[in-house]
């Protein structure tokens, strides 16, 4: 991958900061419960839309910018810079925020007993828990660190590699290999009933790693796809090839289409991750905000300079203390329940903008924000 020019190499992609933010939101809408408004109304099918189809498009959203901006900017990246710059700064990360996650959540969940993970010592609920980001929508940092551990080698590999049509070749023969196994993650239980292999300890073992909501390799075809997207941004085909980038977007706007019908029709039962929509869907967001020229307003490029603080410090405020809005009007939230959700969700997302804006405040907590 080369770059075409110095100017790249410091280019701003403003249209990131529309991906951030409104998925920053999204996220904490998700477990503030806000989509539940729609239930409250009777209207199930959209609440699962807006969970399915909008809320976990979030975390490979920022998969595929993080993922992006690494190969963006790692053309030149020695080893050693890329440990200390990257993976340690994503480790630092993980330990702060993970034993802080994990020591207030044994706090306030009645010890080690009522902390789900501990209830059995063993290497397997370790490395569950590790992995899993002590059981939290915290192992986003776990994830990220072991596929940025595999872009890297992505990196050397093209660096062996100067031809960029082997590149290319080699980058979609890897996302279609990466996408048949989420696919298979997909179908594994259908075909463990289809023909009776539930008791065999192999199949077994197969079927829970497909099932478990935090399995880092539901990832892997980001891997491709943001690296597929640099190489086709240094060629210049996203600025100069219109009616190449327009089949492009339709196609992956086609793909998201049909991955989802099949996913509500036949997959109902699908897990978070392991769905093949969100790879083309994320994916058709990448380009979408590569090729935008609309510039962010000032709360636009906030709420995007505060994402990451905001999707730990919301962790905190649902998933421990669980803010709760004041007792100020009961009568008016029972008359209007949808009410009770809809300011607990602004608390929610107030707070952690604020907690976060302090915290880059803070000369020793800003690095983890």
């Amino acid at each position: 991958m080369v770059a075409n020019n110095n100017d790249q190499k410091t280019k701003k992609f403003e249209g990131f900061d529309f991906l951030r933010a409104i998925f920053a939101i999204a996220i904490v809408a998700d477990h503030a419960g806000l989509f539940s408004v729609a239930t409250i109304q009777e209207l199930n099918f959209v609440t699962n839309a807006l969970y399915a189809n909008f809320s976990y498009v979030a975390v490979p959203v920022f998969f595929q910018i993080s993922l992006f901006l690494f190969y963006f900017k790692g053309e030149k990246l020695e080893l050693s810079s890329f440990f200390r710059k990257r993976i340690v700064k994503l480790i630092y990360l993980y330990l702060f925020w993970v034993s802080t996650f994990t020591a207030l959540k044994i706090l306030f969940a009645k010890g080690l007993t009522g902390f789900t993970g501990f209830d059995s010592l063993s290497v397997r609920s370790a490395l569950e828990f590790i992995i899993s980001g002590g059981n939290s929508p915290l192992y986003f940092f776990f994830s990220l660190i072991f596929i940025t551990s595999l872009a890297s080698g992505v990196i050397f590999l093209y660096k062996k590699t100067e031809n960029n049509s082997l590149q290319l070749l080699i980058s979609y023969c890897l996302l279609v290999l990466s996408c048949l196994l989420i696919l298979s993650f997909s179908v594994t239980d259908i075909v463990i009933n289809l023909i009776g292999s539930q008791e065999i300890p192999a199949m077994a073992a197969i079927s829970n790693i497909a099932r478990w909501n935090y399995n880092p390799l539901n990832f892997l075809p980001y891997l491709f796809t943001a690296s597929i997207t640099v190489q086709e941004f240094y060629q210049g085909d996203l600025q100069k090839q219109a009616s190449y980038l327009n089949k492009r977007l339709w196609s992956l706007f086609l793909l998201f289409l049909i991955f989802t019908l099949l996913e509500w029709v036949l997959l109902k039962n699908l897990l978070h991750y392991s769905r093949l929509s969100l790879v083309f869907g994320s994916w058709l967001l990448l380009y979408l905000a590569l090729i935008s020229k609309q510039k962010p307003t000032y709360i636009i490029s906030l709420v995007s300079s505060l994402s990451l603080g905001i999707y730990v410090i919301h962790l905190f405020l649902t998933h421990i203390f669980w803010i709760e809005v004041p007792n100020f009007s009961n009568i008016t939230f029972d008359f209007l329940p949808r009410l009770y959700v809809i300011v607990r969700f602004v608390i929610v997302l107030v707070s952690s903008i604020a907690i976060t804006y302090l915290l880059k405040k803070t000369k020793f907590l800003n690095k983890f924000v």
